[in-house]
């Protein structure tokens, strides 16, 4: 039984360790030059689809992440602003709104947030990459077939 919580499961995940050798060999297959043939079109539909598979896949888990992401930075600015900043003698809201935004866990957990967010980004442009690719080669297929019914019916 194949179920959801496995799909989206972040326990043990990391953005740096996330495997794309999947998404580059589809990539590296994909013509460099725009030149399509009726056998690099045939096998491209069925990459592309795959590729888009496989970020929408990470795109589930790294959409997790970043809400995970999103408290950790919540929480780290709440610890400076209302525990590290009263520890430190600041007084005033602006000064410990300030202190929190320069403490070295909430820059830590900012940036990790940015990170997910950037990772995510990255995924998605590849799946519309592999979308525009799909749609070239069903355009390329369509009209190649469509070629072949018109030249067979003058036979």
């Amino acid at each position: 039984m194949s179920l959801f919580r496995d799909r989206v499961n972040i326990s043990n995940f990391s953005i740096e360790d996330i495997d794309v050798s999947d998404i580059d060999r589809i990539s590296n297959f994909l013509p460099r030059n725009g030149a399509i043939d009726l056998n690099i079109a045939e096998r491209g539909i069925v990459f592309t689809l795959e590729g888009q598979n496989l970020c929408q896949e990470k795109i589930a888990q790294i959409e997790r992440w970043i809400g995970v992401k999103e408290t950790e930075k919540n929480r780290a600015w709440t610890d400076a602003a209302l525990v590290k900043s009263k520890n430190s003698g600041i007084k005033t809201a602006k000064e410990k709104e300030w202190f929190a935004q320069s403490d070295d866990d909430y820059v830590i957990a900012c940036n990790n947030l940015t990170l997910a967010k950037a990772c995510k980004k990255w995924f998605e442009n590849k799946a519309g990459y592999f979308s525009g690719w799909h749609y070239a080669f069903k355009t390329f297929l369509r009209r190649d077939y469509s070629l072949e019914n018109i030249g067979s019916c003058t036979s």
